[in-house]
């Protein structure tokens, strides 16, 4: 791991809490000095894959200005490009089979089985004449009981196969139950849910510009794995570096008399012998211990700090996490 990953774990650089104060005799402002670093205004964003694996491609180089949005790295995703695709063709057949249950039976088929059923009801007022007129002969000793009774149970066979069809009919046009209907559309929301699961664990292997900014650090390149020790390592660093800020820890003695635009000028071996002057953009709102030293023997280490941030008057170009003074302007 290179150096300013090494100093900057967690690219939050902060502003040493060296104080000194003056007592003027003017009645002219107190003054705080401390020694600070410089980090974008969006802060440095430590970009790292969601899931363990291997980087098939990086898309950036060191310094490039990116948009939010556009890929930074890619893994390979072999196996994902692939379920994406499983699951589009799975939700595909059950639209298809969807719409093939609620468009019931063929209508040819019903059309053809309404004329089957008008031919039985025919043939059953062919069988209902026909059995009349054997009574009629019957009834002359022109035809035998047995003739009758043969034309009865033709009518009945008739009258049973035209209900039967009529059943039929019925049962074709209302194929179609809200049961099956239901089951159907469950089945679409289950591949819809299944597609979406795919495309967004397809997303997690590409790595996406959150903001606006430039590629400040690539720590990982093609072939090395994501994860060390099984937890996820960030692969590129990245900021908006258009407008730079300095984040300042100051002594506990201090935190009562820092509010937002207090004045403040930054000043060091950084800028030469220029002088840029500048103010506190905020004063953040919880205590916390010290984080950055001096490495001098008479330093407090035990102390706690409250972390402002002091933002130049006019935007300034320099690089992220160069050292600066910094002095501060306390009211009276």
């Amino acid at each position: 791991m290179n150096y300013f990953v090494r100093q900057f774990p967690a690219v939050v650089l902060s502003l040493l809490s060296s104080v000194v104060c003056a007592q003027p005799s003017d009645g002219s402002p107190h003054w705080i000095q401390g020694i600070g670093y410089t980090e974008p205004a969006s802060e440095v964003r430590r970009l790292a894959f969601k899931n363990p694996g291997i980087i098939e491609e990086l898309k950036v180089k060191l310094g490039q200005s990116v948009k939010a949005g556009e890929i930074l790295s890619q893994q390979n995703n072999v196996e994902e490009q692939v379920a994406v695709k499983v699951a589009e063709n799975q939700l595909q057949a059950a639209k298809a089979n969807y719409q093939k249950t609620i468009a019931g039976i063929n209508p040819f088929e019903i059309e053809a089985k309404k004329h089957a059923q008008k031919s039985a009801l025919l043939e059953t007022e062919f069988a209902n004449r026909k059995l009349k007129r054997i009574s009629q002969l019957e009834q002359k000793k022109f035809a035998t009981e047995e003739d009758y009774d043969l034309a009865e149970t033709n009518v009945s066979l008739k009258r049973t196969e035209n209900l039967r069809l009529q059943s039929e009919v019925q049962n074709l046009i209302h194929s179609v139950r809200d049961v099956d209907r239901q089951a159907s559309q469950q089945q679409v929301s289950v591949a819809e849910a299944n597609l979406l699961a795919a495309q967004q664990h397809l997303a997690q292997t590409r790595l996406i510009a959150p903001i606006d900014g430039t590629v400040l650090e690539i720590i990982h390149y093609v072939g090395e794995s994501t994860y060390v020790a099984g937890s996820p390592e960030p692969v590129i660093l990245l900021g908006d570096i258009s407008k730079l800020l300095v984040r300042a820890e100051i002594d506990e003695n201090y935190a009562l008399q820092l509010r937002n635009g207090q004045k403040a000028v930054l000043f060091g071996r950084g800028l030469g012998n220029r002088e840029v002057p500048a103010h506190i953009s905020l004063v953040k709102q919880i205590m916390g211990k010290k984080t950055v030293f001096t490495k001098s023997a008479t330093e407090r280490k035990d102390i706690d700090v409250i972390q402002v941030f002091i933002e130049p008057e006019q935007p300034i170009q320099l690089p992220v996490g160069l050292e600066l003074n910094v002095k501060i302007a306390l009211d009276e």
